[in-house]
């Protein structure tokens, strides 16, 4: 495949690359036009086909929009600031009329053209299709756009032009996508949800662990690994025994978290530090910040080379910029926009609050990459808007702890004393694309009599408690329940498949929590454990560092086996089933995620002789114990730790089965 890149300094929007684009007399065929936010993975063949066919049929549909539906209220891509109305004629999918709508008002309304039906035997009305920013074009969509000058925008310009002038007989078509990812950055909430759809894999092969990146010049493989619940850790990380690392969440490679800090649907890049008891939920942290002992931050975006120091609060949807410092204790209010570079109020009114930001390499994340007089005057003008040494001299400097040489009247308000940044005015919408808050579907509405507004049902979900530590939480006191009042087996499953039934999970989903559960009961109680079931708990631990200690730990267990086996056994069909369960005994053992607590290592000792008495209780099969060793053969050396201490009765179990299946080709 042939790869030309073209590059012009003095485009300022889509209509503008057309232009140049169409300048460079390139196109002869038809084209896919994708701007640079969009991020898809889906196979674009059969639209590609549907498009040059219906062009060998008329060659004024110069255009096909692709276009994918949401399904429900949390669809991944839509990011809930508005809703499109798409008006189809259904038998060719051509489209008659596209309206945003604002979400957020409950009186949504259009008025339909009565000339809309005079020419259409049928006309499709739909509001929950999602536009991908994906469009196969003639090349005579260059030439329109060349003669247009006030096309600047694709949807709101190019095609309400089209359709508006319907005497020249062009048309635009919709190709709806059946399967596949596509989702476009534009804003906060956008970049918030194409990312956790990239680490919950519905971008898939598009992943994390399945890229190569440059680094240095040269092509190296991303280095990621993945591990249940969408945990991402890259190489060379260092991760406290006590630490958490929650689902859909990433450590970059060379980043340190220290005892008691928590990362929950969080990304943290390259060389960053977090200190102790940091709590870090739904942040964006970028490569080599530097997050002090207690700190919380929630739903905020932190970039290269920042310092946020001990104590110091970071409230929800807070941007904090390159190498700012917050001071320690400070608490930065929501919404705040933090830089290192003073905002100039006055000067450049013109230039969006983007384009005077820079990177950690000194340029600005915009600057012209070609000459030219007027190239080299808006260089030269964001130049202007750069932090100074002084004041990037005083940062570093207080980011060590150090007095800087050279005083620099930072905004002590919105960084705290001993902190460096200037407060930023937010910027224009932000405050209607908040990190991590729930969308309603398109096509959903409020009526006049609801409550609730947009704003408060983001916020009751911004606070809503975990559903799967709630799930947990259900399954693990109905069993406890069933133990304490004596349920014989199918009184048990009755009580858990209503739970089952109402929580809509598998018997499967609450195998595992009844698993921890016994697991439990051979500890003592946790904290959070109700007074009424704490006698069901054994009164201190065993010592498994001796022999006598890891005795009685695997008796208590084959005693709550003994009255429990059956119920597992019922709960766990197939192997894959069986292979979860193992890998939640893993996970128990590591303290990971929502099924462990701080004393469950101490059947890491045990591991193998536990593995062994599921196997003689008949919970496990062989077939799946073999099959979850063979699918950690493929893992990391630190995945593959439980392995290696089962590997004496993993080796004894292939040598059974050999010899079993030498026994029957000899008979």
């Amino acid at each position: 495949m042939k790869l030309t890149v073209l590059t012009a300094a003095a485009c300022l929007s889509p209509g503008d690359a057309l232009r140049f684009v169409d300048q460079k007399d390139l196109m002869k065929n038809d084209f896919v036009f994708v701007t640079g936010d969009v991020v898809a993975s889906f196979d674009l063949q059969t639209a590609l086909a549907s498009h040059k066919q219906r062009q060998a049929a008329d060659r004024h549909a110069i255009m096909t929009m692709v276009m994918q539906s949401a399904h429900n209220t949390y669809h991944r891509t839509w990011s809930g600031d508005t809703e499109t109305l798409v008006l189809l004629e259904p038998q060719v999918n051509r489209l008659i009329r596209l309206e945003d709508m604002d979400s957020s008002n409950s009186k949504k309304s259009t008025i339909l053209d009565a000339e809309h039906f005079s020419g259409h035997n049928d006309l499709m009305l739909r509001t929950d299709l999602l536009n991908l920013h994906v469009y196969i074009c003639a090349p005579e969509v260059l030439l329109l756009f060349s003669d247009n000058f006030d096309y600047q925008n694709v949807e709101q310009d190019f095609i309400s032009g089209v359709l508006s002038e319907e005497e020249l007989g062009n048309t635009i078509h919709v190709y709806e996508l059946e399967a596949g990812f596509a989702g476009q950055v534009r804003d906060l909430r956008s970049y918030e949800a194409v990312s956790q759809a990239i680490l919950q894999r519905w971008s898939f092969p598009f992943a994390l662990d399945n890229w190569s990146v440059e680094l240095h010049g040269a092509q190296s493989e991303s280095g990621y690994g993945v591990k249940r619940h969408n945990c991402y850790r890259g190489q060379d990380i260092k991760l406290a025994r006590t630490a958490i690392l929650g689902r859909d969440s990433v450590l970059g490679a060379g980043t340190s978290v220290d005892e008691g800090s928590q990362v929950r649907n969080s990304v943290i890049g390259r060389d960053c530090h977090i200190g102790k008891g940091v709590h870090i939920h739904g942040c964006y942290i970028h490569n080599g910040v530097t997050i002090c002992d207690g700190a919380q931050l929630q739903s905020a975006v932190v970039c290269d080379g920042a310092v946020i120091m001990s104590e110091a609060v970071l409230c929800s949807r807070c941007i904090v910029s390159y190498q700012v410092v917050i001071a320690a204790g400070h608490k930065v209010p929501a919404d705040a926009l933090i830089s290192l570079c003073p905002h100039q109020y006055h000067k450049h009114a013109s230039l969006h609050d983007d384009e005077v930001e820079y990177s950690s390499a000194g340029q600005m994340a915009g600057s012209p990459a070609a000459g030219g007089d007027q190239a080299s005057h808006d260089s030269e003008q964001r130049s202007n808007q750069l932090p100074s040494a002084a004041v990037k001299a005083a940062a570093q400097a207080l980011a060590q702890g150090r007095q800087p040489s050279v005083h620099v009247d930072f905004d002590e308000e919105s960084v705290g004393r001993g902190g460096a940044g200037f407060a930023w005015p937010q910027h224009s919408g932000l405050e209607e694309q908040p990190l991590h808050l729930p969308k309603h579907s398109p096509g959903s509405h409020t009526s006049d009599s609801d409550e609730e507004s947009v704003h408060d049902r983001d916020r009751d979900h911004a606070e809503s408690v975990d559903h799967e530590a709630s799930f947990k939480k259900e399954v693990t006191e109905t069993f406890l329940r069933c133990v304490k009042m004596g349920y014989e087996q199918d009184l048990a499953v009755i009580e858990l498949n209503g739970l089952k039934i109402a929580e809509d999970r598998t018997f499967a989903d609450c195998a595992r929590h009844v698993f921890a559960s016994i697991l439990d009961l051979c500890l003592p109680s946790t904290a959070t454990c109700k007074a009424e079931y704490q006698s069901l708990f054994p009164p201190d631990a065993p010592n498994t560092d001796t022999q006598a200690g890891r005795a009685e730990l695997l008796h208590r267990l084959s005693v709550q086996l003994n009255s429990w086996a059956p119920l597992l056994q019922r709960f766990l069909k197939s192997e894959d089933e069986q292979v979860e369960l193992l890998l939640t005994l893993e996970e128990y053992c590591e303290e990971e995620g929502r099924i462990a607590h701080s004393q469950c290592c101490t059947f890491q000792a045990v591991f193998q002789q536990v593995l062994k008495l599921l196997y003689d209780m008949e919970v496990l099969e062989e077939d799946a114990i073999i099959m979850w060793a063979d699918e950690k053969q493929m893992a990391t050396e630190d995945d593959r730790k439980y392995l290696k201490k089962a590997a004496t009765f993993v080796s004894w179990l292939r040598e059974a089965e050999a010899e079993g299946s030498t026994s029957d080709d000899s008979e």
